[in-house]
Protein backbone atom coordinates (compact mmCIF):
# COMPACT_ATOMS: atom_id res chain seq x y z
CA UNK A 1 0.00 0.00 0.00
CA UNK A 2 1.90 3.63 -1.11
CA UNK A 3 1.50 6.86 1.31
CA UNK A 4 -0.98 9.38 -0.34
CA UNK A 5 0.68 12.51 -1.74
CA UNK A 6 -1.11 14.71 0.95
CA UNK A 7 -2.99 13.92 4.04
CA UNK A 8 -4.33 15.19 6.81
CA UNK A 9 -5.33 13.11 9.68
CA UNK A 10 -7.36 14.85 12.23
CA UNK A 11 -6.56 18.30 12.09
CA UNK A 12 -7.94 21.58 13.74
CA UNK A 13 -7.19 24.90 13.50
CA UNK A 14 -8.76 28.22 15.80
CA UNK A 15 -8.94 31.32 15.03
CA UNK A 16 -10.39 32.74 18.70
CA UNK A 17 -13.56 30.97 19.16
CA UNK A 18 -13.93 30.04 15.98
CA UNK A 19 -13.54 26.43 15.11
CA UNK A 20 -12.45 26.73 11.48
CA UNK A 21 -11.17 23.11 10.53
CA UNK A 22 -12.54 20.60 13.02
CA UNK A 23 -10.80 17.46 13.03
CA UNK A 24 -10.50 16.22 9.47
CA UNK A 25 -8.80 13.97 7.95
CA UNK A 26 -8.49 13.69 4.19
CA UNK A 27 -6.37 11.94 1.42
CA UNK A 28 -5.41 12.76 -2.11
CA UNK A 29 -3.60 9.88 -3.71
CA UNK A 30 -1.07 10.33 -6.60
CA UNK A 31 -3.41 11.42 -9.85
CA UNK A 32 -6.86 11.49 -8.09
CA UNK A 33 -8.34 14.55 -8.31
CA UNK A 34 -10.37 15.79 -4.90
CA UNK A 35 -12.46 18.71 -5.04
CA UNK A 36 -13.83 20.51 -1.66
CA UNK A 37 -17.39 22.09 -1.68
CA UNK A 38 -19.11 24.08 0.61
CA UNK A 39 -20.72 27.04 1.94
CA UNK A 40 -18.32 29.99 2.39
CA UNK A 41 -16.91 30.46 6.27
CA UNK A 42 -17.43 26.41 6.15
CA UNK A 43 -13.51 25.89 6.78
CA UNK A 44 -12.48 24.83 2.51
CA UNK A 45 -9.65 27.75 2.46
CA UNK A 46 -8.36 27.28 5.89
CA UNK A 47 -7.82 23.34 5.43
CA UNK A 48 -6.22 24.24 1.93
CA UNK A 49 -4.21 26.98 3.57
CA UNK A 50 -3.46 24.12 6.82
CA UNK A 51 -1.73 21.34 3.57
CA UNK A 52 0.27 23.56 1.73
CA UNK A 53 1.79 25.31 4.83
CA UNK A 54 0.48 28.21 4.83
CA UNK A 55 -1.14 27.88 7.75
CA UNK A 56 -0.78 26.13 11.56
CA UNK A 57 -2.88 23.33 13.19
CA UNK A 58 -3.94 23.34 16.76
CA UNK A 59 -4.28 19.65 16.64
CA UNK A 60 -3.70 16.78 14.38
CA UNK A 61 -0.77 16.37 11.58
CA UNK A 62 -0.12 16.88 7.75
CA UNK A 63 1.62 14.18 5.76
CA UNK A 64 3.55 15.11 2.63
CA UNK A 65 4.26 11.58 0.56
CA UNK A 66 4.33 9.86 4.26
CA UNK A 67 6.69 12.35 5.46
CA UNK A 68 5.14 14.61 8.40
CA UNK A 69 4.97 18.34 7.38
CA UNK A 70 2.72 20.20 10.21
CA UNK A 71 1.95 19.04 13.71
CA UNK A 72 1.43 21.12 17.19
CA UNK A 73 5.52 21.40 17.22
CA UNK A 74 6.40 21.02 13.62
CA UNK A 75 6.18 23.18 10.28
CA UNK A 76 7.83 22.32 7.13
CA UNK A 77 8.17 24.92 4.84
CA UNK A 78 5.45 25.67 1.88
CA UNK A 79 8.59 25.26 -0.48
CA UNK A 80 10.30 21.98 1.13
CA UNK A 81 6.35 19.86 0.35
CA UNK A 82 6.68 19.10 -3.18
CA UNK A 83 3.52 21.00 -3.49
CA UNK A 84 2.29 23.14 -5.70
CA UNK A 85 -0.23 25.83 -5.14
CA UNK A 86 -2.80 27.86 -7.58
CA UNK A 87 -4.13 30.87 -5.84
CA UNK A 88 -7.96 32.09 -6.47
CA UNK A 89 -6.12 35.69 -8.18
CA UNK A 90 -3.37 33.67 -9.91
CA UNK A 91 -0.73 35.66 -7.62
CA UNK A 92 1.60 35.77 -10.72
CA UNK A 93 4.56 37.83 -10.08
CA UNK A 94 3.79 41.26 -12.29
CA UNK A 95 6.93 42.50 -12.67
CA UNK A 96 8.10 39.09 -14.76
CA UNK A 97 7.09 37.46 -18.45
CA UNK A 98 5.05 34.43 -18.50
CA UNK A 99 8.20 32.60 -19.39
CA UNK A 100 10.21 33.92 -15.99
CA UNK A 101 7.10 33.15 -13.55
CA UNK A 102 7.14 29.37 -15.13
CA UNK A 103 11.01 29.61 -14.39
CA UNK A 104 10.32 31.35 -10.50
CA UNK A 105 9.53 28.04 -9.15
CA UNK A 106 12.53 25.77 -10.53
CA UNK A 107 14.90 26.45 -8.05
CA UNK A 108 16.20 23.20 -8.08
CA UNK A 109 16.94 23.33 -12.09
CA UNK A 110 20.26 24.14 -13.44
CA UNK A 111 19.58 27.75 -15.18
CA UNK A 112 20.65 26.50 -18.22
CA UNK A 113 17.73 24.28 -18.72
CA UNK A 114 14.93 26.50 -16.89
CA UNK A 115 14.11 28.77 -19.90
CA UNK A 116 14.13 25.93 -22.35
CA UNK A 117 11.62 23.98 -19.46
CA UNK A 118 9.50 27.64 -19.46
CA UNK A 119 9.77 27.05 -23.33
CA UNK A 120 8.36 23.59 -23.18
CA UNK A 121 5.61 24.78 -20.50
CA UNK A 122 3.98 27.73 -22.65
CA UNK A 123 4.05 25.48 -25.83
CA UNK A 124 1.77 22.47 -23.58
CA UNK A 125 -0.60 25.27 -22.43
CA UNK A 126 -1.02 26.49 -25.72
CA UNK A 127 0.62 30.11 -25.15
CA UNK A 128 3.97 29.31 -26.65
CA UNK A 129 3.71 32.94 -28.52
CA UNK A 130 3.15 34.32 -25.13
CA UNK A 131 6.28 34.05 -23.09
CA UNK A 132 7.67 37.76 -23.22
CA UNK A 133 3.99 38.83 -22.21
CA UNK A 134 3.62 40.22 -18.57
CA UNK A 135 0.91 39.55 -16.46
CA UNK A 136 -1.44 42.46 -17.33
CA UNK A 137 -0.55 41.76 -20.92
CA UNK A 138 -2.47 38.32 -20.30
CA UNK A 139 -6.06 37.59 -20.59
CA UNK A 140 -7.93 35.76 -17.26
CA UNK A 141 -7.73 32.64 -18.83
CA UNK A 142 -4.14 32.91 -19.95
CA UNK A 143 -3.35 34.08 -16.51
CA UNK A 144 -4.81 30.74 -15.07
CA UNK A 145 -2.82 28.71 -17.83
CA UNK A 146 0.83 30.58 -17.05
CA UNK A 147 -0.23 30.02 -12.99
CA UNK A 148 -1.09 25.42 -13.54
CA UNK A 149 1.94 25.55 -15.24
CA UNK A 150 4.13 27.53 -12.64
CA UNK A 151 2.61 24.92 -10.40
CA UNK A 152 3.62 22.08 -12.08
CA UNK A 153 6.37 22.81 -13.70
CA UNK A 154 8.75 21.71 -10.32
CA UNK A 155 6.96 17.79 -11.07
CA UNK A 156 4.88 18.52 -8.04
CA UNK A 157 2.93 15.12 -6.04
CA UNK A 158 0.06 17.44 -5.93
CA UNK A 159 -1.40 20.85 -6.54
CA UNK A 160 -3.85 22.93 -4.62
CA UNK A 161 -5.93 25.25 -6.05
CA UNK A 162 -8.49 27.61 -4.83
CA UNK A 163 -11.24 28.59 -6.88
CA UNK A 164 -9.22 28.46 -9.96
CA UNK A 165 -11.87 28.89 -12.33
CA UNK A 166 -13.56 31.56 -10.26
CA UNK A 167 -14.35 35.27 -12.50
CA UNK A 168 -14.39 33.32 -15.85
CA UNK A 169 -17.28 33.69 -18.35
CA UNK A 170 -18.85 29.91 -18.60
CA UNK A 171 -17.42 28.87 -22.03
CA UNK A 172 -13.68 29.97 -20.97
CA UNK A 173 -14.41 28.43 -17.35
CA UNK A 174 -15.61 25.10 -19.35
CA UNK A 175 -12.29 25.09 -21.77
CA UNK A 176 -9.80 26.00 -18.73
CA UNK A 177 -11.67 22.85 -16.77
CA UNK A 178 -11.05 20.72 -19.19
CA UNK A 179 -7.18 21.84 -20.40
CA UNK A 180 -6.40 21.79 -16.49
CA UNK A 181 -7.76 18.18 -15.88
CA UNK A 182 -6.27 16.80 -19.28
CA UNK A 183 -2.69 18.66 -17.80
CA UNK A 184 -3.20 17.23 -14.44
CA UNK A 185 -4.06 13.12 -16.07
CA UNK A 186 -1.25 13.57 -18.45
CA UNK A 187 1.40 14.44 -15.61
CA UNK A 188 -0.22 12.22 -13.10
CA UNK A 189 -0.21 14.56 -10.50
CA UNK A 190 -2.99 14.39 -7.96
CA UNK A 191 -4.87 17.46 -6.96
CA UNK A 192 -6.85 19.43 -4.15
CA UNK A 193 -9.43 21.96 -6.21
CA UNK A 194 -11.40 23.97 -3.62
CA UNK A 195 -14.60 24.83 -5.07
CA UNK A 196 -18.20 26.25 -4.29
CA UNK A 197 -19.78 25.09 -7.91
CA UNK A 198 -21.74 21.68 -7.90
CA UNK A 199 -21.55 20.85 -11.40
CA UNK A 200 -17.98 21.75 -11.85
CA UNK A 201 -17.21 19.14 -8.71
CA UNK A 202 -19.39 16.24 -10.69
CA UNK A 203 -17.65 17.29 -13.88
CA UNK A 204 -14.03 16.54 -13.01
CA UNK A 205 -13.63 15.05 -9.49
CA UNK A 206 -12.77 11.23 -8.71
CA UNK A 207 -13.99 12.55 -5.34
CA UNK A 208 -16.06 15.57 -3.37
CA UNK A 209 -15.53 16.19 -0.02
CA UNK A 210 -18.39 18.59 1.49
CA UNK A 211 -17.07 20.71 4.23
CA UNK A 212 -19.90 22.02 6.72
CA UNK A 213 -18.92 24.44 9.96
CA UNK A 214 -15.32 23.33 9.77
CA UNK A 215 -16.34 19.78 9.46
CA UNK A 216 -15.72 17.09 6.69
CA UNK A 217 -19.52 15.92 6.72
CA UNK A 218 -19.51 13.36 3.94
CA UNK A 219 -16.81 12.81 1.47
CA UNK A 220 -16.96 9.76 -1.60
CA UNK A 221 -17.39 9.42 -5.03
CA UNK A 222 -19.65 12.23 -6.88
CA UNK A 223 -22.20 9.48 -7.76
CA UNK A 224 -22.42 8.12 -3.77
CA UNK A 225 -22.63 11.62 -3.13
CA UNK A 226 -24.93 12.07 -5.46
CA UNK A 227 -27.28 9.31 -4.80
CA UNK A 228 -26.77 8.59 -1.36
CA UNK A 229 -26.57 12.23 0.80
CA UNK A 230 -26.48 11.81 4.24
CA UNK A 231 -28.45 15.35 5.11
CA UNK A 232 -29.99 17.68 3.63
CA UNK A 233 -27.40 19.96 3.49
CA UNK A 234 -25.16 17.24 1.78
CA UNK A 235 -27.79 17.00 -0.74
CA UNK A 236 -28.19 20.33 -1.69
CA UNK A 237 -24.32 21.01 -1.98
CA UNK A 238 -24.56 18.90 -5.20
CA UNK A 239 -27.10 20.50 -6.82
CA UNK A 240 -31.03 21.96 -6.08
CA UNK A 241 -32.90 19.92 -3.96
CA UNK A 242 -36.56 20.62 -3.05
CA UNK A 243 -37.56 19.39 0.30
CA UNK A 244 -40.97 18.93 2.98
CA UNK A 245 -41.05 18.20 6.54
CA UNK A 246 -43.30 15.44 7.15
CA UNK A 247 -44.30 12.09 9.64
CA UNK A 248 -42.92 8.42 9.73
CA UNK A 249 -45.03 6.01 10.85
CA UNK A 250 -45.00 2.54 11.36
CA UNK A 251 -42.32 1.95 8.12
CA UNK A 252 -43.99 4.76 5.92
CA UNK A 253 -44.40 8.39 5.21
CA UNK A 254 -47.30 9.24 3.16
CA UNK A 255 -47.97 12.20 1.19
CA UNK A 256 -49.83 13.81 -1.68
CA UNK A 257 -47.46 12.29 -4.23
CA UNK A 258 -47.29 8.69 -2.76
CA UNK A 259 -45.95 6.76 0.28
CA UNK A 260 -42.44 5.90 1.06
CA UNK A 261 -41.02 3.16 3.06
CA UNK A 262 -38.45 4.33 5.83
CA UNK A 263 -36.66 2.62 9.04
CA UNK A 264 -37.08 6.25 10.54
CA UNK A 265 -39.85 7.16 12.68
CA UNK A 266 -41.41 10.44 14.09
CA UNK A 267 -40.81 13.93 11.90
CA UNK A 268 -38.88 13.57 8.79
CA UNK A 269 -37.12 15.32 6.04
CA UNK A 270 -38.75 14.19 2.70
CA UNK A 271 -36.60 15.19 -0.05
CA UNK A 272 -35.80 14.46 -4.04
CA UNK A 273 -34.36 16.43 -7.15
CA UNK A 274 -36.32 18.70 -9.90
CA UNK A 275 -35.03 16.51 -12.08
CA UNK A 276 -36.39 12.84 -10.56
CA UNK A 277 -40.03 14.81 -9.97
CA UNK A 278 -42.46 13.82 -12.78
CA UNK A 279 -45.57 15.26 -13.67
CA UNK A 280 -49.08 14.12 -15.23
CA UNK A 281 -52.02 16.78 -16.25
CA UNK A 282 -54.86 16.45 -13.96
CA UNK A 283 -57.93 19.07 -14.33
CA UNK A 284 -58.49 17.87 -10.42
CA UNK A 285 -54.52 17.49 -9.23
CA UNK A 286 -53.22 18.45 -6.08
CA UNK A 287 -50.35 21.14 -7.42
CA UNK A 288 -50.77 23.87 -9.38
CA UNK A 289 -47.75 25.26 -11.80
CA UNK A 290 -47.04 28.48 -10.14
CA UNK A 291 -43.91 29.56 -12.08
CA UNK A 292 -41.36 28.54 -15.23
CA UNK A 293 -38.00 29.35 -14.94
CA UNK A 294 -34.88 28.11 -17.87
CA UNK A 295 -34.48 28.48 -21.24
CA UNK A 296 -33.25 25.83 -23.94
CA UNK A 297 -34.71 22.51 -23.74
CA UNK A 298 -35.80 21.77 -20.20
CA UNK A 299 -37.46 24.23 -17.86
CA UNK A 300 -37.62 24.07 -14.13
CA UNK A 301 -41.32 24.74 -12.99
CA UNK A 302 -42.67 25.79 -9.05
CA UNK A 303 -45.20 23.32 -8.23
CA UNK A 304 -47.67 24.75 -5.14
CA UNK A 305 -50.12 22.47 -3.21
CA UNK A 306 -52.06 23.27 -0.23
CA UNK A 307 -49.20 23.26 2.35
CA UNK A 308 -45.41 23.31 0.51
CA UNK A 309 -43.81 23.92 -2.80
CA UNK A 310 -42.37 21.04 -5.12
CA UNK A 311 -40.01 21.88 -8.19
CA UNK A 312 -39.47 19.69 -11.32
CA UNK A 313 -37.33 20.07 -14.26
CA UNK A 314 -39.42 19.07 -17.57
CA UNK A 315 -38.78 19.47 -21.28
CA UNK A 316 -39.94 22.57 -21.98
CA UNK A 317 -42.03 21.57 -25.19
CA UNK A 318 -44.00 19.07 -22.65
CA UNK A 319 -44.35 21.58 -20.17
CA UNK A 320 -48.06 22.68 -18.93
CA UNK A 321 -48.95 26.09 -18.70
CA UNK A 322 -48.86 28.64 -15.84
CA UNK A 323 -51.58 28.14 -13.73
CA UNK A 324 -51.92 24.00 -15.27
CA UNK A 325 -52.93 21.47 -12.57
CA UNK A 326 -50.80 18.79 -11.99
CA UNK A 327 -50.16 15.11 -10.44
CA UNK A 328 -46.56 14.32 -8.87
CA UNK A 329 -44.89 11.41 -9.30
CA UNK A 330 -41.11 10.78 -7.60
CA UNK A 331 -39.96 6.97 -7.91
CA UNK A 332 -39.37 5.58 -4.65
CA UNK A 333 -35.37 5.29 -5.28
CA UNK A 334 -35.31 8.85 -5.94
CA UNK A 335 -36.14 10.02 -2.74
CA UNK A 336 -34.44 10.75 0.16
CA UNK A 337 -35.47 10.94 3.72
CA UNK A 338 -33.73 12.29 6.48
CA UNK A 339 -34.50 12.57 10.59
CA UNK A 340 -35.95 16.01 11.07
Amino acid sequence: MTNPSLEARNVSRAFGPLLAVDHVSLSIESGEIVVLLGKSGSGKSTLLRILAGLETVDSGEVFANGHLASSKSKVVAPEHRNVGMVFQDYALFPHLTAAANISFGLRNVAKSQRSDLATAWLNRIGLGSRGTYFPHQLSGGEQQRIALARALAPKPSVVLMDEPFSGLDPQLRLELQATTLETLRTEGVGALIVSHDASEAIGIADKIGIMAGGKLVQSGSPRDIYNNPTSLDVARALGDTWAITALAQNGVVTTDFGQFKTELTGPVILAARPEATNILAAPDGPFTVTRAVGVGRFVTLSLQSADFVLRAQVEAALAPPIGSSVNVHVSPQDVLIFKA
